[in-house]
Order: structure tokens, then sequence, then C-alpha cells
């Protein structure tokens, strides 16, 4: 077996065309939705397998997987609009899932109203697997829940544009940049007049959802996310939902 880097250190390994991670109460729940994508022929995600123990079994998606936007790799423009058709894609496939699925639903976080779909939750250039410069497949469903569409498509084009300040340094692209790719990424993935007016506002509930689950997390005793509190990660957060509002104005005449 190989130890994957990335994500829970020391805890996902590969094993031939097969992935083993941590489960949770939330597994099963997932492991029937990843059957409902398969079988409305969407081929971007893994296959479950087996859940034994604390352990989840699932296939293997290939292709490199990389969070640095400055690897022109990952950060170019073809990526990009890759990037954005397969979250359009996985959105289409994965709905209907709640309507059809017959047992008790329990996820990660919590679902957001209206439920219109099943979103990943943390579509990210580290959770997109790709291959010849394109966005090919998704992985680590643990964070999919319920929500709208733009829930999932906001954090998204945070991520990907990304919508955070230059000052960071690991941030690549000065706010020019930012403002086009996340207007390319709505673009390609088709966002609507109405979606784009409403998306600055929807990324700061968005990452203001995601503090509040950190540190519920921290608080109760969860190592991983009390590690992303001594980091920093919270306060970074709130550092880009105020940037986000601070170029609220540019960014809704870039996107309309």
């Amino acid at each position: 077996m190989k130890l994957l880097e990335g994500g829970r250190t020391g805890q996902i390994w590969r094993d031939g065309n097969t992935v083993i991670r941590p489960s949770g109460a939330w597994t099963p729940t997932v492991h029937r939705f990843l059957r409902h994508l398969s079988s409305r022929g969407f081929p971007g995600a893994p296959d479950p397998i087996e859940i034994t123990g604390n352990q989840e079994v699932v296939s293997y998606v290939g292709g490199r997987v990389c969070e640095d936007l400055s690897d022109h790799f990952v950060g170019s423009e073809r990526m990009l609009l890759s990037s954005a058709r397969l979250l359009r894609d996985f959105h289409s496939a994965s709905q209907g899932f709640i309507e059809s699925d017959r047992e008790i639903q329990t996820w990660m976080l919590p679902p957001q109203e209206p439920r219109e779909i099943i979103c990943h939750g943390d579509y990210a250039p580290y959770n997109v697997a790709t291959a010849d410069h394109e966005a090919v497949g998704i992985i680590d469903f643990d964070t999919a829940h319920p929500a709208p569409r733009l829930w999932d498509l906001a954090y998204s084009v945070y991520r990907w544009a990304p919508l955070s300040d230059p000052a960071n340094p690991d941030v690549t692209f000065g706010l020019d940049d930012q403002l086009r790719r996340a207007e390319v990424f709505c673009t390609a993935y088709g966002a609507t007049a109405e979606e784009r007016l409403q998306l600055p506002e929807m990324i700061c509930r968005r990452l203001q959802a995601l503090i509040d689950f950190m540190l519920a997390r921290a608080a109760a005793g969860d190592e991983t996310f009390v590690e992303d509190m001594v980091a920093g990660d919270a306060q970074l957060y709130s550092s880009d939902m105020d940037y986000v509002r601070r170029h609220q104005d540019r960014l809704l005449n870039a996107l309309c």
C-alpha cells in the first residue's frame, strides 16, 4: 500500500485501484450518493466498495491533484474552464438523490435551504483530479450535503479565482486576474444573472458557515480542526470575507 499525501496526513492509503480512508457516521449516505452518481452516468467520482469498521474503501480516481494555482498545469485557463464544467455536470448528476433515497440521510455538514441538490461542499483544486490539463474527477465526498447549487458554486469560485487577498503569501493572482477568473468560471458553469448577483454574499455566507463548523468541531475536541484553528485558518477565512465585501462592487461589475 502507498500512503497518499495531502488531506489527513497518514490516514489515507492507496492499495492498487482502491483507496482506504477513515469513515464517519455520514459515510453510508455518501456511498449511496456515489452509487446515484454512477447510475446517472457521471464518470468523475469514486465508486464505493465497502465500509469496514472505521474505514471506507472506494475506487481510486486517477489524475494529478494539486492546490497550487501558481502551477500553470492547475491554474491555467483550460483547467479553469474544465473544472467549472465538471462541477456543472456533477450538479446535474446529483439531482434526484434527495427524493429517491429511501434511507435516513446523515451528512457531515448541515443541510442548507433550499435543498436543491447534493453539493460537494469542498470543490477546490486539492479535491479535483486532473489529466491532460483538464479536470476529470472529484475526490473526497465527506463534505457532501444538501444545499442550493449556488452554495457550491460560490465556494468553488472562491477557491478557483481565488478570491483571497493577494497579500497572503500563497495567493498567486492579483485582483484583476481574480475577477476575470471568477467571471470565466461562472460563464463556463452556466451561472444565471440572478446567481451572479447573489454570488458575493453567498461566498461570505459559505465562509462564515465554514468558520462556525470549524469552531464547533475544535470545541468538541476534533484534533484536525484544533490544528486548523492553531494554524489560523479561521482568521484567514474571516479576512477573505472582508476582502470579498471590500471589492463586492468590482466583483459584481465583472460578473454581471
